[in-house]
């Protein structure tokens, strides 16, 4: 492919925190640049021109009475000249000018996340409801409503399928990619990862539908990766090119485009990220995606890509951030048409003085310092007021917006918490009651300082993280103990004056460790491999024991389509598995883990107890699966005891080199740990209280053995026992002291 060229320009413009997809281009006249609407958080509508991207020209300005939670153009007969803004459950148009000319309240529940409009239809989305709503008239007609399994994250158009004239593409959290035409779901598409980013690929929204041509959707998913489906007529799905991720970790997709920027009737793609990071991506004559270009935007998650005439005569792509800023990059090629218009003012030229040869500055200067002196006085006046003020009151009102996502990292077994605000952030505590392991996350450099748990205040974890920079966003790595279930609480504190802060909660569930997968392939990986099953039955419906499901595990779907419910899930740090397949009146969960087992009995006993539902459990528990896991984490278990040892030697060593030049007569394994005494070091250090985490699954797992198998707590002597083993660590002595009967146990517990 042609190499793209692009600079970034910077745009003076501050529209506050925004949610996804809320930044549009109005269709461009001839050699004129295009009208750019902004709608944010705090309920503004603007619309402006960047002739001078320091100096944007507002055409108009809109109030609406909420947050505004989606934005799209809409028209008829193929010309999207009008903007259509959704706050909370209503819609409402504007037209090029800011003239309103329609609004209505739609029927939902829930908040309008997504907007399409293709007069006289209009599509809705909202977390979990897709409505597709006709317009004649000042009749406004709900026509279909399609209820989403999980969340729905992301939406795009697929002119000219289905029988309706327009089918949608719908990105969902459990992973899947639904095309629904009506009310109904055609065609349906896993991928690896929940879809975080959808759009239609080498389509130009204003163009006249095409029946009978194939569609193609490109998405993006939370671990960063990219990849293109295409659906044919018969609603049969292939996939295109894919970029993946693989050991590399990227960030997730936040905004995806699809442009064709060099103007050669081939689109690109450009991928925005939370990082604030974006990618273009040309495809070559075998359709595969190549990378042609990448830029850092910003320091904080991109929302939205629109693309066009907007800063000059050449292809633009713009690109909002959470906190409202706006930045492009404008491709420089010399067969491009130069714009009329200067990109940006010009640089004044230098004057210097001719004795001393140092900067005079110009007038202009002069008066722009004079201005930034009184509006640095004006802003000091009014904080002084302010504070005045505030010794006999308090701020109560929410004075900056909080996003938060947590997501579990396959690779290193651990949560990543993502925390970003509108405004620079001073400091988050970090409050848990329950324990976590704290680990060091390369991409954040703010300074943590932790304080002893205090079990009796319900402390099991206190941090506090002070940012260094005027970072909008912190990362927080840290790993859960399954079995301990609670609440992380996060305390967000910006840099202003007077402080105020925002508490952030996320529920910690028992198997927190657990991610979802496939239920087939988890059943497929169980085969040949010593499995408990732990059968439920009782007089419980099915949304009892969806709603118990959901306090055990993460990523359980909020809705089931089925009457039956199948689900998949793998152990993130230990890589085993487990089924749950349930309906009404039973429930069956499968793993080599009796610790899962153990887990998903005690926590459903519990809430069958408090809801007074009377439950029958079966248990039926082979003793060789605790062998099974003691050999899956031996390679863990090895290699931390031996990095363990390895650095309490080292400082020995170092000793004895230090009074000795010649070190010739030390074991050949005393001289590679002297070797590679700093990678060992690193290796300790940037593993902290790995061994004792491992240590306490290891006993976990003896404990839970114990109580399956004779319902009851191994005697006290017996722990000591392991403790020892494990402190000594040697493996064949641990085997020795787990119960080595390799008997089926079959137990039935009446509740």
């Amino acid at each position: 492919p042609t190499s793209i060229s692009m600079k970034k320009t910077e745009i003076s413009f501050l529209g506050g925190s925004n949610n996804k997809g809320c930044l549009v281009a109005f269709p461009s006249s001839k050699n004129k640049l295009q009208k750019v609407v902004f709608g944010g958080k705090n309920g503004k509508v603007t619309c402006m021109t960047f002739k001078k991207p320091s100096e944007p020209t507002v055409v108009f300005k809109s109030q609406a009475k909420g947050e505004i939670t989606a934005l799209c153009l809409g028209g008829s007969k193929g010309v999207k000249d009008k903007a259509f803004v959704a706050h909370g459950n209503r819609i409402r148009a504007m037209k090029k000018k800011g003239k309103e000319f329609f609004s209505f309240e739609t029927a939902q529940t829930e908040d309008i996340r997504w907007l399409y409009v293709d007069t006289p239809e209009i599509f809705t989305a909202c977390d979990y409801t897709f409505n597709r709503i006709e317009v004649s008239g000042s009749n406004v007609n709900d026509t279909d409503v399609f209820m989403s399994p999980d969340r729905i994250n992301a939406m795009a158009p697929l002119r000219g399928l289905g029988r309706t004239s327009t089918a949608m593409g719908l990105g969902c959290q459990d992973r899947y990619i639904r095309i629904v035409d009506g009310s109904k779901a055609i065609a349906q598409c896993k991928i690896s990862a929940p879809v975080s980013a959808l759009s239609c690929y080498g389509e130009d929204p204003g163009a006249p539908e095409a029946k009978g041509d194939r569609k193609m959707l490109v998405y993006g998913d939370v671990d960063g990766n990219v990849g293109q489906i295409m659906i044919r007529p018969d609603n049969k799905i292939t996939p295109g090119f894919s970029i993946r991720s693989h050991n590399k970790r990227r960030a997730g997709v936040t905004a995806l485009e699809s442009v064709d920027i060099l103007q050669d009737g081939v689109h690109d793609v450009v991928v925005a990220r939370e990082d604030g990071s974006v990618e273009v991506y040309s495809i070559d004559e075998g359709g595969e995606a190549v990378l042609n270009h990448e830029a850092q935007i910003a320091n904080e998650s991109v929302t939205s890509i629109v693309h066009g005439n907007i800063v000059s005569m050449n292809t633009d792509v713009l690109f909002s951030t959470y906190s409202g800023r706006l930045s492009g990059l404008t491709v420089s090629r010399g067969e491009g048409k130069s714009s009329p218009y200067p990109s940006a003012k010009p640089a004044s030229r230098l004057t210097r003085d001719a004795k001393t040869g140092s900067k005079v500055a110009t007038e202009e200067e002069v008066e722009l310092l004079k201005e930034i002196a009184q509006l640095e006085k004006n802003i000091s006046e009014m904080k002084e007021k302010y504070l005045k003020y505030s010794k006999d009151a308090v701020a109560t009102r929410k004075q900056f917006n909080v996003k938060h996502g947590m997501k579990l990292d396959e690779v290193d077994g651990c949560y990543r918490l993502l925390i970003e605000i509108d405004l620079p952030i001073d400091m988050v505590l970090l409050h848990s009651d329950v324990p976590l392991l704290t680990m060091d996350d390369e991409e954040s450099d703010a300074i943590c300082v932790q304080s002893e748990p205090d079990r009796e205040e319900a402390n099991a974890v206190l941090n506090v993280y002070t940012c260094q920079n005027r970072d909008n966003r912190l990362r927080i790595k840290f790993r859960t103990v399954e079995g301990q279930f609670g609440t992380l609480s996060c305390y967000v504190i910006p840099q202003t004056n007077p402080k105020s802060s925002q508490r952030i909660q996320i529920p910690i569930k028992p198997l927190s460790l657990h991610s979802p997968m496939d239920y087939f392939d988890a059943v497929k990986l169980q085969e040949g491999l010593p499995v408990n099953t732990l059968t439920i039955t009782g007089h419980f419906s099915l949304a009892q024991v969806h709603g118990w499901v959901s306090a055990v595990v993460p990523g359980v779907p909020r809705r089931l389509s089925s009457d039956t419910a199948e689900l998949g899930y793998r152990s993130c740090f230990i890589a085993s598995t487990l089924t749950c397949q349930y309906t009404k009146e039973r429930a069956t969960f499968r793993s080599e883990s009796v610790t899962a087992i153990s887990i998903i009995k005690e926590v459903i006993s519990r809430e069958a107890t408090n809801r007074q539902v009377k439950i029958n459990i079966k248990l039926q528990v082979k003793p060789e699966s605790v062998f099974h896991m003691l050999k899956v984490l031996r390679p863990k278990l090895d290699h931390h005891f031996a990095m363990n040892r390895k650095s309490r030697l080292l400082a020995g060593l170092k000793e004895i080199k230090s009074h000795e030049e010649d070190v010739s007569y030390l074991s050949q394994e005393y001289r590679d740990i002297l070797e590679n005494g700093q990678r060992i070091k690193d290796a300790v250090a940037n593993a902290p209280k790995q061994l004792e985490f491992l240590k306490g699954l290891v006993m976990d797992l003896y404990v839970d053995n114990h109580k399956l198998l004779h319902g009851a707590m191994p005697h006290p002597r017996k722990q000591e026992d392991l403790g020892k083993a494990l402190s000594s660590y040697d493996f064949d002595s641990l085997l020795s002291v787990f119960d080595a009967r390799r008997s089926q146990a079959d137990q039935k517990v009446h509740m």
